[in-house]
């Protein structure tokens, strides 16, 4: 892998990280619904360097969760649990972001935040085995 798409790759999951972060900030404000879109983006973005680590680049979120679901959950090359909480997650940020007034517990934005939190650290440990560190 060229130096350009390391870069690349570090970058995405540099955002990734500081969107978990302001998922958690604002869990601490109660932002509930806030806190599901930003968690979701903080698995968005560690999505997106995942595939950029295999040349692949899309920038629609439907683009970003089929491409990684087709090329790196199906494949093996990582848990299938973190498809379906990355899918899931997408979900609930539709409503979230959508819904006149969404109706988002603390304890649904608290398992976002621990699904993104999880579903990061695999990115990271994904990534870190193939020689990318941030």
């Amino acid at each position: 892998m060229d130096d350009q798409t390391q870069e690349r790759v570090r970058n995405w999951l540099k955002r990734a990280r500081e969107n978990l972060r302001a998922a958690e900030y604002e869990f601490g404000g109660e932002f509930y619904a806030r806190v599901i879109s930003t968690a979701y983006y903080a698995m968005f973005y560690a999505a997106t360097a995942a595939l950029a680590s295999i040349g692949i680049a899309r920038a629609k979120h439907s683009g970003v969760a089929s491409a990684f679901g087709e090329n790196l959950i199906r494949t093996g090359e990582l848990d299938r649990r973190l498809g379906r909480m990355f899918s899931h997650t997408m979900e609930e940020r539709e409503g979230s972001d959508y819904s006149e007034i969404p109706e988002i517990t603390g304890e649904l934005a608290l398992q976002s935040i621990t699904d993104a939190r999880e579903f990061v650290e695999a990115i990271a440990i994904y990534l870190s085995g193939k020689g990318i560190a941030e």
